[in-house]
């Protein structure tokens, strides 16, 4: 046998290659069939792959006609996107030669030693029918096998075997694929309608079209979409919206593959406007080239969850007709409901009375596939005016939407089948559209679906560490009033503008349409209106001065009006992201609404006299103490101002105080105590510095502790009592005695000099959303009107380690003090509040204000950045 290498004449094969596929990118174009580009790279392989099979084996002098070379997966459906590795399957007979297995040898490495992305088995036909009763992935690619070289008749033994032995029986099949689709959508949070989405795996994604495939080549032997349509699984307008939407995302991926040059199926948000340009989206008025885009893809991801959704139910249909159905599996039922002629003047309130017993008993009634797809093709006749002119279809609308635990349910469905954006075209216009910030991570109609899901989930009361939300519920009379602000909340983005004016605009009008009273009306347009006010309350002012809770009391007017507002609040933040909300959020929307429903209570609603409240405060404190302590309590007291008192409950001033006083070290007093419902509490108690805060700030960011309110108060006598509220970035919120124990110790030697510790610098995400987030300058607003007692200062920007350090450092070098700070984090965005006066005790003048804010944008926004 010759001594050679192998590859070793088939240098020339990479480069090849590579020019021929640079040859089809150069001529793939938006207009050009995506099918037809998928097929040519194909075949390039293919005539690569042949070449070197065949180069191998003379090379070797080795007989291989016992072998077959056979392309699986993506690769043996003749779709091989750019970026996507190879899927190869050496099929064998029984028993290898010691050549064949040499040559299977020199073949890899060959295949290797030319950097060929390749993923290969090498199996008999017996094996890979013990394999494929195994794996169910495997079992999916067998049925997309296509021959490439060597032995034809073993893939048709290989064919012919998992034809006459399955390794699944085709209902057994069709569970499970139906199964790992489910875990599929789940890791993709069971929505396509994410900024950033997967075209291959989420719902909607190419992975759905594939599995529909799967599902026709187990059960008729055919895997092709065309078998949907011609089984009569699909109707022929649902096989050409399929394909329209299969050739989309095809061509996208393909676009994605090109532009990243590598396998990549999220597309990321720095792509997508070199996407959107690459395939010839043009701007226009009011929607750039990336919401065109998206909102087609969305569109699309749309189409094909919900003709998925039929044909594998009507699949299911096909085989328990067939009696292929197990005794022990669940049993399809076919639930058409029988729906008007198009012509039928009460097509409307017919359809709308069967979505409000839909809402009513969402667990015992299901709409079947025939049943949506009537659905779908009805929608084109119905009109927004109908409303206005059938009395009845107004009762329904309205009685479905009252069905606080089970409206979403039946608005989900109607939007799917199109009827919502018939009935409001307001909501057809954010369909898809996607909201380029930091903390949304879903469409604007996704977004607001998921707040109505959110609504029942609190009417249901699942939400138990927010005791107020039962409180607030009692006070909602009309729960249909609270649904259709949460419909209206945000249906006026994308306009320009303020969405929430606009939203208000749109609500009012359709209002008019329902009919709905002056009252209920007045209120629904206020919601809409103050819809983001409650959260901006919480997370950005001092909830401690009296001030802030009176002015909100004002805006808000009574109790009916808070409670609804504190509903549609909690559900519209825990729709945004997931992820962002936290229960420190919840307590500062709860101690907002018993504060403000504590004001609203009030018959004389004038601000009680600050010595008042401490001496109320001081005296309930006192009473926990010794009389020793009492006594050494009111003289520490005397060198504190009234706002310290009205800045903290009295358990804080008891926990201070007893801190202070059990202290008997000339050392800087730091106390840690858990923060209920999370976090960690910190009290620091010494002589006061300039930079203590930057000092304080440093120390915890190098500890990864996430500052989300800061209490700053400096005594007369030159003593500072800072409080901070962290928690800690690594979620471990349950921190340990001994753990609080250890920062204490860390935080009081850095204070001291003992150790040194500056923050980290730089973006707190790498990853690539926050990084293209991070382009986006700081946001700086400072105002004198917003508390009655300090200047408030707000910085917006990308999450930066040592943000919070830096901007004190702005502040200490200008000679401002900082009496107060909060902190909200959405996403890889923060957005800091400050309570700061000047060097004489008083708001900033308006010279100050220009200063800070010059000083801060060229900091946040210039080279330093």
């Amino acid at each position: 046998m010759p001594e050679l290498m192998a590859g070793e004449n088939l240098s020339g094969v990479p480069e090849t290659l590579r020019q021929e596929r640079s040859v089809l990118r150069s001529r793939f174009s938006p207009r050009q069939s995506s099918r037809s580009l998928l097929r040519q790279h194909c075949a390039l392989l293919d005539k690569s792959l042949r070449k070197i099979w065949r180069q191998t084996a003379a090379e070797h002098e080795q007989s291989v006609t016992r072998l077959s070379l056979i392309a699986v997966g993506g690769y043996g459906r003749g779709a091989l996107f750019p970026g996507s590795d190879l899927d190869l399957l050496i099929l064998t007979p029984p028993a290898l030669s010691e050549d064949e297995e040499q040559f299977i040898h020199f073949f890899l490495t060959a295949l290797w030693n030319l950097q060929m992305e390749v993923g290969s088995s090498v199996r008999s036909v017996q094996e890979c029918l013990e394999k494929a009763r195994e794996d169910l992935s495997i079992a999916s690619t067998f049925l997309e096998a296509r021959y490439l070289y060597g032995s034809r008749e073993l893939l048709a033994q290989l064919k012919e075997t998992l034809r006459a032995n399955p390794p699944w029986k085709p209902e057994v099949f069709f569970a499970a694929k139906l199964a790992e689709q489910e875990n599929r959508h789940a890791r993709c949070s069971d929505t396509a309608f994410h900024l950033e989405p997967n075209l291959k795996e989420g719902p909607g994604g190419l992975r759905d079209i594939h599995q529909l495939q799967w599902l026709t080549g187990s059960i008729f032997g055919d895997s092709s979409l065309l078998c949907l349509r011609q089984k009569n699984l699909v109707t022929p307008e649902e096989y050409r919206q399929l394909l329209r939407a299969q050739s989309f995302l095809t061509r996208l991926r393909i676009t994605l593959h090109y532009a990243s040059g590598r396998h990549e199926d999220r597309l990321r948000l720095e792509q997508q406007r070199q996407l959107a340009e690459v395939l010839g989206y043009q701007e226009r008025p009011g929607r750039s080239p990336v919401e065109q885009l998206m909102q087609k893809l969305y569109r699309a991801f749309a189409d094909i969850m919900r003709i998925a959704a039929i044909a594998q139910e009507n699949i299911a249909l096909y085989l328990a007709d067939q009696g292929s159905l197990g005794e022990d599996s669940a049993q399809p039922v076919r639930n058409t409901v029988p729906l008007p002629q198009a012509d039928n003047p009460q097509l409307l309130q017919k359809i709308l009375r069967l979505f409000r017993e839909l809402a009513e008993n969402p667990q015992s009634i299901s709409l079947d596939a025939l049943t949506q797809r009537a659905l779908y093709k009805l929608r084109s006749k119905i009109q927004p005016r109908n409303l206005e002119q059938d009395p009845i279809a107004r009762n329904e609308f309205l009685a479905l939407l009252a069905q606080a635990d089970g409206a979403y349910d039946s608005l989900k469905i109607m939007h799917q089948c199109g009827i919502l954006g018939r009935l409001i075209p307001a909501f057809e216009r954010i369909t898809g559209r996607i909201q380029h910030d930091l903390f949304h991570v879903y469409t604007v109609d996704q977004h607001t679906l998921f707040l109505l899901r959110n609504i029942g989930l609190l009417h249901k009361q699942e939400e138990t560490r927010m005791s107020v939300l039962k409180q607030a519920w009692a006070q909602v009379d009309k729960p249909e009033l609270l649904v259709l602000a949460g419909l209206f909340h945000d249906i006026g983005k994308g306009r320009g503008g303020d969405h929430s004016q606009i939203g208000a605009q749109e609500v009012r009008r359709f209002a008019r349409r329902l009919q709905l009273s002056a009252r209920d009306t007045e209120l629904m347009i206020w919601l809409v209106e103050q819809h983001l006010q409650m959260s901006t309350v919480s997370q950005r002012r001092d909830l401690e001065d009296p001030q802030v809770i009176q002015d909100f009391a004002r805006m808000v007017g009574d109790e009916r009006h808070l409670a609804y507002l504190l509903l549609l609040t909690v559900a519209d933040m825990r729709a945004t992201n997931p992820d962002l909300w936290n229960d420190w959020k919840g307590l500062l929307l709860s101690t907002l609404y018993r504060a403000t429903a504590t004001e609203l209570q009030q018959e004389d609603r004038s601000r009680q006299d600050l010595p008042h409240i401490v001496r109320d405060r001081q005296e309930n404190a006192l009473q926990c103490l010794t009389q020793e302590e009492q006594i050494r309590a009111r003289v520490f007291w005397q060198h504190l101002s009234g706002a310290y008192f009205s800045r903290y409950s009295e358990n804080e001033l008891l926990w201070h105080i007893q801190q202070i006083l059990a202290h008997k070290s000339r050392k800087t007093l730091v106390a840690v105590r858990a923060h209920q419902p999370e976090g960690s509490e910190i009290l620091i108690y010494g002589p006061d510095r300039p930079g203590l805060f930057q000092q304080i700030t440093g120390a915890l960011d190098r500890q990864a502790l996430n500052i989300i309110d800061a209490r700053i108060d400096t005594s007369e006598d030159g003593r500072a009592i800072d409080t901070f509220l962290v928690i800690d970035n690594s979620h471990a919120f349950a921190r340990t005695e001994q753990a609080d124990q250890d920062l204490a110790a860390r935080l009081r030697g850095i204070i001291e000099g003992e150790t040194e510790s500056k923050p980290h610098f730089g973006l707190r995400h790498r990853d690539p959303r926050h990084r293209f987030f991070a382009q986006r300058p700081a946001e700086i607003r400072v105002d004198n009107h917003a508390l009655s007692r300090y200047t408030l200062l707000e910085v917006r920007a990308a999450d930066h380690l040592g943000l919070l350090y830096r901007v004190g450092e702005v502040l200490r070098t200008l000679q401002l003090n900082i009496h107060g700070a909060k902190v909200s984090t959405f996403g890889e965005r923060v957005e800091d509040t400050f309570f700061i006066l000047n060097e004489r005790g008083r708001q900033l003048t308006e010279t100050q204000s220009k200063k800070l804010t010059g000083t801060l944008d060229e900091m946040l926004n210039g080279q330093s950045q």
